[in-house]
This record gives structure tokens, C-alpha cells and sequence, in this order.
């Protein structure tokens, strides 16, 4: 080929080349673009690749860099950085979704039925263990503890606890009292462990009520296996999919166990947790010593 016509196919192609735009997955526009950087700049447009950003600025500018496979308009409304908390209990939260949840409850029939429907929604199997918290008798008509004579029939297979909201009492079905190795009449310092005694007396046996009060209370709860690997997997996942819909992307996790920390690690590692977390381990000794051996 001649040199003449060399030339022009060259410049031909360098031409192209620059002609091509990057790709970009999305481009958001028509938005309120909080960036949050020293400026506190407020943008109208946002090019996204791979789940992340490329660039944020004026719409025409994005435009013409950018060849977007699909455009969003976002109607004015409002786009921030992810929120942070710099103080939760990211964890904690994650197993509170694994619990029966009786805050606001309106009786003890509502407790109960609530932690039937519970047990039906996250199949519970024979012998698991079914937790909740939040009931308050001061909310009901009838403002006195509870009996666990219903727990009894529901579940005589699965050791139940259903503290109240305060954590200074709990009701505990017999299945958990029979665990726990508590029998009518014991006492605790600290704490009760209630007991009814028929009338007459004489008539019938006493009997546990299921209440427990303060010190009492951990004597069931202590015997509650910790989580499995798949169920912490399941609770957290349950409580980053809640705080990425509230804009919430970063935690840092006030007081957990280095071996909770590791766990977390795998997780983050396989993909299957993306949350951006920042712990404090809690003041026990074996924490002060992983913690010398593995820094932070």
C-alpha cells in the first residue's frame, strides 16, 4: 500500500478511537445530587459502572462523556453519599429479626398468637428454640403477668422465652423451664421464680407460671445455644438488607466477640456480606488477646 494512502487510514482510525466513549452501566440525571466532598458541591447527574461511581456533574456534561446503555430520570428528587453510624449494634440488630417481635402487643392472646404466626414464617423445627421480647402487661387490659399454660400446648417440642421489654422479667414455656432444670418452690438470689399454688392447697400440685424476674431469667437464657454459622449468616443478611434501604452503608459494631469478628471476616470475604463494618471488641480477656496477636 502506498504511503498516501497510508496516512489517512491511520488518521482514520485515531479519529475513531477517540471518538469511542467509555461505557457506563447508568446515568441518573435530573437530581439533587448531595456529593458531600470539602465543598459540600451539589450535582444534577451521576455515571454509574459496575455498581460504582464513574463521575457526578451537570447532565450535558455526563452525556457527552458517557455512552449510558439505560438513563434514570430521577424527578428532581434527592441522591446522598451512604449514611454512617458511628455507634450501633449491627449484630444485635441482625438476631432481633430472628426473634419474635411483641413490642405494642395489646394483650397476652396477641403475645401468643403473634409467636405462633412467628414460628409458622420462619419454620421453625422440633426442638429449635423460639425467642422474643417486647411484651409489657402494663399495655394490657388486664395488667398482670402471664401464665405459660398455652406455650405448654403450642409447643411442648421447642423451648420458648419471650422476654419483656424491659429484660427484667420473661416467660418461659415448660419445654425451657424443663431445660433449665427449675422446679416449683426453687429460689434465687436476685430474682423469682413464680409458682402457683392452687386452692385449696391441698387440692392440686403447685405448678410453675412460666415468670421469671431478674436473676431468675438467666437461668433459661443461659442455656440457649449460640448461633450457627448459616444462622448469623441469616440475621445479617436480614439487617444489611434493611439498613441499604434506609441509605445506611457503613456501622461501626459497638462490643462483639473476636470469634463473631471472624465470622463477619468469612462472610465479607465470600461475598455474602457487604456491609462496611468497624468493631470494638467488648472488654474480655480473650478479646485483649486476640487482639494483641491479630491487631486490628
Amino acid at each position: 500500500m502506498k504511503l498516501k494512502y497510508i496516512i489517512p487510514a491511520i488518521l482514520f482510525f485515531a479519529v475513531s478511537a477517540c471518538s469511542v466513549k467509555p461505557k457506563a452501566d447508568l446515568l441518573i440525571y435530573n437530581a439533587t445530587v448531595y456529593t458531600v466532598d470539602t465543598a459540600f458541591t451539589v450535582a444534577e447527574a451521576i455515571a454509574v459502572k459496575d455498581r460504582k461511581i464513574l463521575a457526578v456533574g451537570k447532565t450535558d456534561d455526563l452525556e457527552k462523556k458517557y455512552d449510558a446503555s439505560k438513563k434514570m430520570d430521577a424527578g428532581g428528587k434527592f441522591i446522598y453519599p451512604g449514611f454512617i453510624d458511628a455507634h450501633a449494634h449491627f449484630v444485635g440488630y441482625g438476631q432481633s429479626l430472628q426473634k419474635v417481635n411483641l413490642v405494642g402487643a395489646s394483650s397476652w392472646e396477641e403475645c401468643v398468637e403473634t409467636t405462633i404466626q412467628f414460628a409458622k414464617e420462619h419454620t421453625i423445627k422440633d426442638r429449635d428454640w423460639i425467642i422474643g421480647r417486647g411484651w409489657d402487661q402494663n399495655d394490657w387490659t388486664e395488667k398482670k403477668f402471664p401464665d405459660n399454660w398455652r406455650l405448654n400446648e403450642l409447643f411442648p417440642n421447642n423451648p420458648v422465652l419471650l422476654t419483656r421489654i424491659d429484660g427484667h422479667a420473661a416467660i418461659a414455656n415448660k419445654k425451657a423451664l424443663d431445660i433449665a432444670g427449675i422446679r416449683p418452690g426453687d429460689k434465687i438470689n436476685g430474682g423469682e421464680i413464680e409458682t402457683i399454688y392452687p386452692r385449696p392447697v391441698d387440692s392440686f400440685m403447685p405448678r410453675l407460671s412460666g415468670v421469671l424476674i431478674d436473676n431468675a431469667v438467666d437461668l433459661v437464657s443461659s442455656k440457649i445455644p449460640g448461633a450457627t454459622e448459616q444462622q448469623l449468616k441469616a440475621a445479617l443478611q436480614a439487617a444489611e438488607r434493611n439498613c441499604f434501604e434506609g441509605g445506611l452503608t457503613s456501622i461501626a459494631d459497638c462490643g462483639l466477640n473476636y470469634t463473631t469478628v471472624e465470622s463477619i471476616q468469612k462472610l465479607q470475604s465470600s461475598g455474602d456480606l457487604k456491609m462496611r463494618l468497624f468493631v470494638m471488641l467488648s472488654d474480655e480477656k480473650a478479646n485483649f488477646d486476640y487482639a494483641l496477636q491479630k491487631g486490628k
